[in-house]
This record gives structure tokens, C-alpha cells and sequence, in this order.
């Protein structure tokens, strides 16, 4: 298959994804779309359907798999793996970076925290610094412990193209929530201007991916659990089976505006499966590669590098204000918080318990977009590369 044709298809794919809601949605109202939908930052949700035992208990069966699976994947057909298989770099110290990026982070979470603003702007930016701060705080560790082979150590470049297709890998979410009636919103976001949040929203947005990155090399790092889920059940699936997972994924996007509650979680895993759909057609390494021969940890890995990351941004959100009789009081402008049918029960912070379930397929998407992303912009990463592990 010729570059261009690749490139063709990516595009048009990419196009679909923005357009089917939006076009499901001009047909469901005639052209004439309620005042409230395309609200952006939303303030509160729309419409949700109530809780579901039934929904509920499905999805935390799933749940409870997701869990066994992480520890005890002899369950699943897993064998045990000796950490030596791979061998790993001498480590190094600390780099100087890892003392500033835990110091900004530090720092950061306590003006949040404290809700005391030295500047005006600050409870508009110390999300940016917390989140950064982490990441590079996670990059010095991940550099001691591999030899420095980290994205500060090695590849700081690609870290900045990470940092890139954060933003458009984001973002991207940002306008599927309007057609799930906003499932998370921001109580906060009326104190700027829709642009102004934006801005902001978008600069923000540019550590999302990092975050799940380093975490993901942290991971890598610990010899055991880098290979404990090394030799599994090899799993090809035949392209027909691809394609017909693509058409399901763009029929759910379509239709997501008519079947909002029923169909939230399409937009997580649509970008996903299609995505890594196509780039497996290309013949483009991605962690679903490894599954063929065996190999689950840089699927397994990556999903659960932003469950981590996923914990730690919510408790820090949660954190940042002060919650007295299920009212919220905050200074954070960029303070969000979640309504999702069925199952919004037993938060953990502001986040339903199984919705924890939605950051394993967003852990991979994070890897998928950046592949895309670099590919389509004909960016060199190691990260479409079977060795990129080897640290």
C-alpha cells in the first residue's frame, strides 16, 4: 500500500470521527440543535439516565475481570516469565531535572491545595504546573533506573512531539462530550471566557500524554513486572474481523447523539480500535502486534499507565476543593467533575469507581495516537518499534 493511500485513509477516517456525531446529531433535531448542547466549558450536565443495577453489574464484572487479569494472569493463561529474559542498563543517579520537576510539583499541589494564589491567574495554571511537574519529576526516576534511557535522557524531541499530539489527542474528547450530554464538566469554567478557557484547556491538555508515557517507562523499568505479562495467549485476529469492528465503531459514533446514555462509552474506544485497525494494516508496529506472538505487556502496560495517572489527576482535582454536604467551593477554574448514566455511584474522588474501568482502552489510545500522529507528520519515534522497551 503506497504512502499516499495510508495517509488517504488515516484522514478520511480521522474526518468520519468528527463528523458522524455531528451529523447524527443535525438529523435528530432537524438542523435546529438545543441552546445547551454545544456549551463550551460545559458547567453541569444534561439528561442522565439513573442508576442501572444491571448495567452496573456488568460493567463491574468487567471490572473485576480487569482487576484478576493485572493480578492473577495465570488466570488468563499467562506464564511466568523469568525478569532476566531482557537484560536492563546499570542505573544512574537522579538527574538535576528530577529535583526540579518534584519540586514544582510539589509546590504547585500545595497552592492548589492550600487554595492560596500568590498571583491572579495561578488557580488557572497550577494544573499545568502539577501535571508537568510530575511527568518530569517521573522522566529523572525512569532515567536513574534505566541507565538513562528516558525522553529528557535520550529522546527530548520526541517528548515534545508527544507533548504535541496531546493537545489534538485530547481535545478530540472535548468535542465527543457534547454529544454524550457531558459526561464531565467543569462547575468553575463561567469565571473565563469560552476562548480564554480554551486556551488554557489546551495548554493543559499538552501533558496529558506525557504523563502517560513516563509512567508507562516506570513500569518498564521494574524487571518482573516489564515481563510478567510477556507469554500469553497469541490472539490474530483475521481482517474481516477488523473490518467489521471499524464499521461497528463509526455506526456507534453515528448514532451517539440518538443514544446518548446507552452509547457513552463508544467515544472512548471508537478512536481507538479504528485507529489501530488501519495502523495494523499498514504494517506499522503497535502494542496490539505483540499480542499475536504472545506478548500482552506493552498493551497491558500502557493501559494501566493511565489508571495511575488517572488516580493521581483526580485526587489532586478532588483535592483542590473543599467539599462540605456534596456542595463543591473551589478556586480552581479548571476543577471538573463527572455525570455518567448508570453507574455514578462510589466515587473515588470525583470519578464513579468503574469509570476507572475507561482509562485502560485511553492508556492505549494514548499510545495509538501518538503512532498516528508521528506517522502522519512522518515524525521518527521508538515507540512503533518492538524493542522500545529495551532499557
Amino acid at each position: 500500500m503506497s504512502e499516499e493511500k495510508k495517509a488517504r485513509m488515516l484522514i478520511v477516517s480521522l474526518a468520519s470521527l468528527f463528523a458522524l456525531p455531528y451529523i447524527g446529531a443535525y438529523l435528530k433535531y432537524g438542523g435546529n440543535f438545543p441552546a445547551d448542547m454545544f456549551v463550551y466549558p460545559a458547567t453541569a450536565p444534561l439528561h442522565k439516565a439513573s442508576f442501572n443495577v444491571y448495567v452496573f453489574g456488568a460493567i463491574a464484572l468487567c471490572f473485576i475481570g480487569a482487576v484478576l487479569l493485572y493480578v492473577y494472569p495465570k488466570l488468563f493463561g499467562f506464564k511466568k516469565v523469568e525478569p532476566h529474559v531482557r537484560p536492563f542498563a546499570e542505573k544512574k543517579g537522579l538527574p538535576s531535572w528530577f529535583w526540579i520537576g518534584g519540586i514544582v510539583w510539589i509546590v504547585s499541589v500545595i497552592l492548589l491545595w492550600s487554595k492560596r494564589a500568590i498571583f491572579d491567574a495561578d488557580f488557572k495554571i497550577l494544573d499545568i504546573f502539577i501535571w508537568w511537574g510530575f511527568s518530569i519529576m517521573i522522566d529523572g526516576i525512569v532515567y536513574a533506573r534505566s541507565g538513562g534511557n528516558s525522553l529528557i535522557g535520550r529522546r527530548p524531541k520526541e517528548l515534545v512531539g508527544i507533548a504535541t499530539a496531546s493537545v489534538t489527542g485530547w481535545m478530540i474528547f472535548e468535542y465527543f462530550n457534547f454529544f454524550v450530554n457531558y459526561n464531565w464538566y467543569y462547575p468553575n469554567g463561567d469565571q473565563l471566557p469560552s476562548y480564554e478557557f480554551l486556551v488554557y484547556s489546551m495548554v493543559a491538555s499538552t501533558a496529558v500524554f506525557p504523563i502517560s508515557f513516563e509512567l508507562y517507562g516506570l513500569f518498564n523499568t521494574f524487571k518482573g513486572f516489564s515481563t510478567k505479562y510477556s507469554d500469553g495467549i497469541k490472539i490474530s485476529l483475521p481482517k474481516w474481523v477488523g473490518t467489521a469492528l471499524m464499521l461497528v465503531c463509526f455506526a456507534g459514533m453515528f448514532l451517539t447523539p440518538f443514544f446518548p446514555n446507552d452509547l457513552f462509552f463508544i467515544v472512548w474506544v471508537a478512536p481507538l480500535i479504528i485507529l489501530s485497525v488501519l495502523l495494523g494494516r499498514f504494517g506499522i508496529w503497535t502494542p496490539f502486534t505483540q499480542v499475536k506472538k504472545g506478548d500482552w505487556s506493552p498493551l497491558l502496560l500502557l493501559a494501566l499507565s493511565w489508571v495511575a495517572a488517572g488516580f493521581c489527576v483526580e485526587c489532586w482535582n478532588y483535592f483542590s476543593g473543599t467539599h462540605i454536604d456534596g456542595v463543591l467551593q473551589t478556586e480552581n477554574t479548571l476543577y471538573w467533575a463527572y455525570s455518567v448514566p448508570y453507574v455514578n455511584v462510589l466515587h473515588v474522588f470525583e470519578m464513579p469507581l468503574l469509570g476507572f474501568l475507561g482509562y485502560l482502552p485511553y492508556g492505549v489510545y494514548c499510545g495509538i495516537w501518538w503512532i498516528t500522529f508521528s506517522h502522519m507528520l512522518d515524525m521518527p519515534t521508538l515507540f512503533n518499534e518492538k524493542d522500545h522497551r529495551n532499557v
